[in-house]
């Protein structure tokens, strides 16, 4: 056998060694597929829902200004999360190690920012709800609002220690061009929230009156 050649052995032991990695990478992947569908239908239903509550008979719409600006701002956060972890995903496909957790930790810290800005935000829907319940006006969109933006914010809780995660794992060089199945799910997982993020709003501002 020539000197730097691997015995068929090996050869063997490497084979089912990959074939196991790609059974495990196959199974994360069906599962998290069938995990965004349960929570695509979740809000999806949660926003049809406020929808037949906007246009109820005796219903008067939220006012346009009554939205929390810190909901705008939360937008550009989220954004600014799938940007960074596109870029993560975009350098270790390049096998830029360095970059990777550079722009993981950058995903992280938008995170985090965007959790305290929400704070101000559901305290704002908080006291809006309040105003409306005193002044007995029949608003009980601003209930669904908050419990739809509160999970969400639950959710991003969940992402951020799926990305604490995979932070894990990349300094234990897991990743490489090769193998960053980790890195493109959270990836994936953020554009998500971020879709369902941009949707809801979409939706909030539609069936509101200046």
């Amino acid at each position: 056998m020539a000197a730097g050649q691997a015995s068929p052995t090996a050869m063997l032991r490497n084979s089912f060694s990959n074939l196991s990695m790609r059974r495990e990478e196959y199974q994360a992947k069906f599962g998290f597929a069938l995990f965004i569908a349960s929570l695509a239908m979740f809000f999806l239903a949660g926003m049809v829902g406020f929808v037949i509550i906007s246009f109820a008979r005796g219903v008067r719409a939220i006012p346009l200004t009554n939205i929390p600006w810190q909901l705008i701002l939360g937008t550009l956060l989220m954004l600014g999360v799938s940007v960074a972890l596109h870029l993560a995903v975009a350098n270790v496909r390049r096998e830029r190690q360095l970059r990777l957790r550079q722009w993981l930790w950058t995903a992280m810290g938008i995170a985090i920012l965007f959790i305290v800005v929400q704070t101000f935000g559901l305290e704002a829907l908080l006291k809006n709800l309040e105003g409306s319940l005193l002044a007995q006006d029949r608003q009980p969109q601003y209930g669904v609002v908050f419990f739809l933006i509160f999970v969400h914010a639950l959710h991003v809780i969940g992402g951020m220690v799926f990305l604490r995660w995979v932070i894990y794992h990349a300094y234990r060089d897991r990743y490489d061009h090769e193998s960053h199945w980790g890195v493109d799910l959270c990836a994936l997982y953020w554009h998500f929230l971020d879709i369902v993020w941009i949707l809801m709003l979409t939706t909030f501002a539609l069936t509101s009156h200046l």
